[in-house]
């Protein structure tokens, strides 16, 4: 069973537009009556991505990519590949920067690591909320929408405005996870060097702990890569 499938028509709508749902009116004869669900546009100038935006960019897209292949011990799950590989190019079309060693079978094995693969997961540990495939927290969430304080800074585009229940959904957590990384990797912490170790050292927490991760991450990277050629 695949881990993706095309939404509904009416669940996506192009970037600057909205989804609004079936409603229940009431006439001035006191008559109820419905309304089908169509799309309207924003209001505003600010350009905040939603769901429906993310779900119309990716199953609107043109591009074909090939497959990045088998995380050793986790196992290939295709569908993900050209899902990694459009958000990927996606963000870096819109301006954002990654490490240019980046390579999309790395944020792969992320997801592997993360999550298993397992699309509706939520972490276990006590005190956290990180769901789905790439594990986003609820404050990433709202980093994300540009409302901590944090953001408010150091987000000045490319903002998302999602809830937890939409990080289930495989595209939107990719899309989510990926433009955090960028973040990562743009703001590291105190004089840290801008590099690939460090963004996923950020991504984790930056301690003694998130350079365990960023080396478990590599290591199982180098040693999926090595399984390859061997086969």
């Amino acid at each position: 069973m695949s881990l993706i499938s095309r939404p509904a028509i009416m669940k996506m709508a192009p970037p600057g537009s909205h989804v609004v749902a079936r409603q229940a009116r009431i006439s001035k004869n006191r008559i109820k009556y419905f309304v089908k669900a169509h799309i309207r546009k924003n209001r505003g100038k600010k350009i905040v991505l939603l769901p429906e935006n993310l779900l119309f960019l990716y199953w609107h897209g043109d591009r074909e990519y090939p497959n990045l292949g088998k995380v050793k011990g986790y196992g290939e799950f295709p569908e993900l590949d050209s899902v990694i590989q459009f958000w990927l190019n996606f963000w870096k079309e819109q301006g954002l920067k990654f490490p240019d060693d980046l390579d999309p079978f790395l944020i792969k094995v992320i997801i592997a690591i993360e999550s298993r693969f397992r699309p509706s997961v939520r972490t276990k540990l006590p005190g956290s909320s990180a769901t789905g495939l790439m594990q986003i927290t609820n404050k990433t969430r709202e980093d994300l929408n540009g409302k901590s304080k944090e953001s408010k800074h150091a987000l000045r585009d490319s903002f998302l405005d999602l809830d937890m229940v939409d990080l289930t959904d495989p595209v939107i957590n990719i899309a989510a996870g990926i433009r955090w990384l960028s973040y990562k990797f743009t703001k590291p912490r105190t004089d840290a060097k801008k590099n690939l170790f460090n963004m996923l050292k950020g991504y984790y927490f930056w301690n003694e702990d998130g350079e365990a991760y960023a080396r478990k991450v590599l290591n199982l990277y180098n040693d999926s890569i090595v399984e390859r050629f061997r086969n």
